[in-house]
């Protein structure tokens, strides 16, 4: 598979992830009660949130001219849409807000580096760090 130079666009042959049904029992559950750093300059504990949230996952977001963490990053399933999905809650942020959601990114990497994903993007909210695995 070509490795695509727009990060903005995926492959047309991009691998999709299959659901192995491994979070099905996550629908209605309780939210973690950690305390996670977050681009707003302090920590976000969601649990302590009242109303509506819509946190959204990734493993990472690329720096545009950079190598790839692997060489075989590209094939593995869901790990290369990290930035056009960022970018999608972007464009939609304020229909999500008129629903009555406030809408975080979440990801393993800190939050300099999400810092500056947030100012490249053009993200209207917070990145958060489970930089510690929590």
């Amino acid at each position: 598979m070509p490795v695509s130079k727009n990060l903005l666009e995926l492959p047309a042959d991009l691998p999709v992830p299959e659901d192995d049904g491994a979070a099905r029992h996550l629908p209605g559950s309780d939210v973690p009660d950690v305390a996670l750093p977050s681009t707003a300059g302090g920590p976000v504990v969601l649990a302590a949130l009242g109303g509506r949230s819509v946190v959204y996952a990734f493993p990472r977001t690329g720096i545009p001219g950079e190598k790839a963490l692997d060489e075989n990053w590209e094939m593995i399933p869901g790990a290369r849409g990290c930035t056009p999905e960022s970018c999608a809650f972007r464009d939609h942020h304020a229909e999500l807000l008129e629903a009555g959601a406030r809408v975080f990114g979440m990801s393993t990497q800190d939050t300099a580096f999400q810092r500056a994903a947030v100012e490249r993007l053009h993200l209207p909210f917070h990145l958060l760090s489970d930089c510690r695995l929590e």
